[in-house]
């Protein structure tokens, strides 16, 4: 898992506090919102129940008024028990048209009150001054048209929503009994006019929607008109639970509605959403702006951070890391921090210490490497030094002095060359020139049981090794593996080449016998690695070893196997590249 960081750790603690303010003042201002909107809601609501409630008392006061004509006045009850041509008739309905122009003075709200004869087909009209002579026509034809119709007439119980060119009108008829009736008609655009005093440029508006969820009087600002379509009305009726809603359109608005008692049809208020949180619309964007401003405190803070306390953390921990894979040479640079200058201070001052300690350190041990080469190289001397005066004592036995004087000539160059105590290097090419001395003062002892062979790649002729490293392998070839076979002599084959199977790290020197092999239990022992490490173990081998590490101070490797059907290998694998 990973580990918490200091930054980590300091943003989330900013977050902590500032996200939690800033939800509530969020909150808040959505709240405040909410409760604006509440209070507008109550406040218009009450303004339209009495408004609507007025314009219930007024339709009622008309229909009561119809139906005590209806069953009162003796000039409409006896207006079609008369012929058309009579004088009776004529004078029937003359008082009956005063009445009517009289009455329509007091119910002013009714646009038009008439009389109508279904005997006669004829309709009286009392206008209000404000009907203009077209609209009475059209107002005149559209009522024949109605009254005309019987069907209509019996189901004309209340109040009625009539449909008149691209406006619309209330109508109520009552019926006398006597082929007569009488009835009003209300514009509904005029009575909707009282709301026009309350909009300002045309902001607020009101209009009337039938029960079925169609405008029936138009916005007061015509370019409402249009984006009104694609309202669906009937969505925002008969909400009892909900006493506002808020219609977008290319602002939002506010909405109230309220139901008439007497009639098919809402009075519908909209306000614009802007100009009811006019006060609050500052401390609106002011929270809106909030995340934005702690987006921006945040940045910052975190820059902050990363300068005075995230970056000269950083600075330490790479400084320890160089200091950790060797660098002692890192310094820390100064910081304006008091906190920061103490913990430079020690870790430059410490790096330093470190620094002098490790060289000093280095230098004692490349002297203790330096005199233990040195001493391992001179106990090779006395070792071969031994094996050549047991091979002279053998040929001084069978005096056979031609051969002495060869294997002297041999010796001394032998001799001259491990003599060379002043060299920590040689070529391999130098070092198998070496072994050809030793080869050939064993094969002077062994004239016809004893054959060599050397096989150097090429590109590996002047790669440098420490002196000696060859020799004790070939050396214990012959000790230990040397044996005296009917028709077929003891082969040593000395082989140096590329390692096969890593060619651009190891090269690979092998040396062969055709032997009798490496006892089973010494093979065991040598392969787990004790023989080396132990006091005991063979100074020629142990020295090969030890040398070859503290010269290439890398991986070095010493196997041993018996070959099939018999005879043994070894193989020394160094690194090709120092």
């Amino acid at each position: 898992m990973k580990k918490a960081t200091i930054r980590s750790r300091l943003i989330l603690g900013f977050c902590l506090i500032t996200i939690p303010l800033t939800v509530l003042l969020l909150w808040n201002s959505l709240y405040a919102t909410k409760v604006v909107h509440s209070q507008l809601a109550v406040s218009n609501k009450n303004l339209l129940i009495i408004y609507m409630n007025n314009t219930d008392s007024v339709l009622e006061e008309i229909n009561k008024f119809l139906y005590k004509t209806a069953k009162q006045d003796t000039n409409l009850i006896s207006l079609s028990e008369y012929d058309k041509n009579s004088f009776e008739y004529y004078d029937k309905k003359i008082q009956l048209v005063n009445e009517l122009y009289l009455n329509s003075t007091y119910y002013n709200t009714a646009d038009v009150l008439f009389a109508y004869s279904s005997r006669h087909d004829e309709l009286l009209m009392a206008p209000q001054q404000l009907v203009t002579y077209d609209k009475k026509q059209t107002i005149q034809a559209k009522l024949l048209e109605l009254l005309r119709d019987r069907g209509f007439i019996q189901h004309n119980s209340q109040w009625m929503l009539i449909k008149l060119d691209q406006e619309y009108g209330l109508l109520r008829v009552v019926d006398t009994g006597y082929n007569s009736y009488i009835g009003a008609w209300i514009d509904l655009n005029r009575l909707i006019l009282p709301f026009h005093q309350l909009s300002v440029d045309n902001r607020i508006q009101a209009l009337l929607i039938s029960n079925e969820g169609t405008p029936i009087t138009k916005p007061f600002d015509p370019n409402l008109t249009g984006q009104m379509k694609s309202i669906d009305w009937m969505k925002y009726m008969n909400q009892t639970q909900q006493t506002y809603n808020i219609i977008q359109l290319k602002e939002r608005y506010f909405l109230v509605d309220q139901q008439s008692k007497f009639a098919d049809i809402r009075l519908v208020l909209m306000i614009p959403e802007k100009d009811l949180l006019e006060g609050l619309t500052f401390f609106k964007q002011l929270n809106y702006l909030i995340p934005l401003v702690v987006v921006i405190i945040l940045i910052l803070y975190l820059v902050f951070l990363q300068r005075s306390i995230v970056r000269p953390i950083q600075n330490l921990i790479q400084g320890m890391r160089r200091v950790r894979t060797g660098n002692l040479t890192v310094r820390l640079e100064d910081h304006n921090l008091a906190e920061f200058i103490l913990i430079n201070e020690t870790f430059n001052g410490m790096a330093k210490q470190i620094e002098h300690l490790k060289i000093d350190v280095y230098e004692e041990h490349i002297r203790t490497q330096k005199a233990e080469l040195k001493h391992l190289q001179a106990q090779i001397h006395p070792h071969f030094f031994m094996n050549s005066l047991n091979i002279i004592f053998n040929l001084a036995q069978i005096k056979n002095f031609e051969l002495i004087q060869k294997m002297a000539l041999h010796l001394v160059k032998y001799f001259r060359f491990t003599t060379r105590t002043h060299l920590s290097t040689v070529k391999i090419s130098e070092e198998m020139e070496h072994i050809g001395n030793y080869l050939i003062i064993q094969s002077l002892r062994f004239p016809e049981n004893l054959v060599y062979e050397v096989n150097i790649a090429q590109e590996l002729e002047d790669y440098i090794l420490p002196p000696l490293t060859i020799q004790p392998l070939v050396e214990n070839a012959l000790i230990h593996g040397f044996s005296v076979q009917q028709n077929e002599p003891f082969k040593v084959s000395i082989l140096v080449e590329v390692d096969p199977q890593m060619p651009e790290e190891y090269i690979l020197i092998q040396v062969i016998d055709n032997g009798k092999g490496i006892a089973a239990d010494v093979l065991e022992e040598l392969q787990t690695k004790l023989y080396y490490d132990s006091e005991e173990g063979h100074i020629g081998l142990s020295n090969v070893l030890r040398r070859c590490k503290l010269y290439y101070k890398a991986e070095v490797s010493l196997t041993f196997e018996n070959n099939i059907p018999k005879g043994a290998s070894v193989s020394l694998r160094l690194p090709r590249k120092m």
